[in-house]
């Protein structure tokens, strides 16, 4: 998966702070218009992390329906 490909958009999550920092994130693979998102985490670099795995699974299953 290329990096270039990948877009990210901070969104809201239940553990965003009072202080109106957004720490939930979606990805999205740009050539294959699919998206991923995690809001569970307290972190956004944790969430990022796991919408990028999270899109990587759904890229890996997208590639079995497509064969």
């Amino acid at each position: 998966m290329d990096e270039q490909d990948l877009t990210f958009e901070i969104i809201p999550s239940p553990h965003d702070p009072k202080i109106g920092a957004c720490v939930g994130v979606r990805v999205r693979h740009a050539s294959k218009n699919i998206t991923a998102e995690s809001t569970h985490e307290k972190t956004q670099h944790a969430n990022k992390v796991v919408a990028v795995e999270r899109l990587k699974l759904r890229l890996r299953k997208e590639s079995f329906r497509c064969q």
